[in-house]
């Protein structure tokens, strides 16, 4: 399962009515729908490419006017992308912040005036190559180290109606093609000695879906790996 999949679910257990986003995975949204309907919550599907100028508003207004209401944005789409600094040319630095970066921030911009009139939530999903260097993601670190400052900015600007957090996983799943002794190498590095799971990640949003006093603060979902170097990537 997917993180944000299991944050739909997460939160549709929790008695939220669910707005599926989703681009190109429709199957998988689908998927997700009848998961919550299933359960005895209310959901629905929207399509859109974020990495378009408009589609946050666009988005946004399409939501508002099904829900009747928006109390929670959940901002985890995106892109990853492994390649040599050299080999990052302007299309992938672009198609990385458009969407990592930007579409977050139009989200939130397009979402405001209503998250005000609900006093909501904005969770913003991280990680923790945000806050580590990790070689041959430079695109892909430099967004979400701009989202995580995002986040903090957001947190103030917006209050005192408004919270913004932060999520930051860890590995949640290794690649199929990954060496064994590259997951023995990352798995020594986590203190808990496990690769996280993504209804991980969805217990730390619900949890600051409800914390009323926790604003501009990112919360570490990596097992404990962010308390030593950090050096290795997933």
């Amino acid at each position: 399962m997917r993180v944000g999949r299991a944050i739909a679910e997460e939160l549709g257990r929790a008695g939220a009515t669910v707005a599926v986003h989703y681009a190109r995975s429709g199957n998988g949204a689908r998927a997700t729908e009848r998961a919550i309907r299933a359960a005895g919550g209310r959901a629905r599907i929207f399509s859109a490419d974020l990495r378009a100028a408009d589609a946050a508003t666009a988005l946004v207004h399409a939501v508002t006017a099904w829900a009747g209401r928006l109390d929670v944005l959940v901002c985890s789409a995106a892109g990853f992308d492994r390649r040599p600094f050299e080999q990052i040319d302007g299309q992938a630095w672009n198609d990385m912040l458009a969407l990592n970066l930007e579409a977050p921030f139009r989200l939130a911009q397009a979402a405001a005036p209503e998250l005000r009139r609900r006093r909501g939530v904005i969770v913003n999903i991280l990680d923790v190559a945000a806050f580590h260097a990790w070689t041959g993601y430079a695109h892909y670190a430099a967004a979400k180290a701009g989202l995580a400052m995002v986040t903090r900015v957001l947190a103030l600007e917006l209050a005192p109606r408004v919270r913004v957090c932060g999520v930051a996983p860890g590995t949640v799943a290794f690649p199929a093609d990954y060496p064994a002794a590259d997951r023995a190498r990352v798995l020594s590095r986590i203190p808990l000695r496990r690769v996280g799971r993504p209804a991980d990640v969805a217990g730390a949003v619900r949890f600051l879906c409800g914390a009323s006093y926790i604003t501009g603060s990112v919360v570490m979902v990596d097992g404990g790996r962010s308390a030593g170097s950090g050096t290795d990537v997933l």
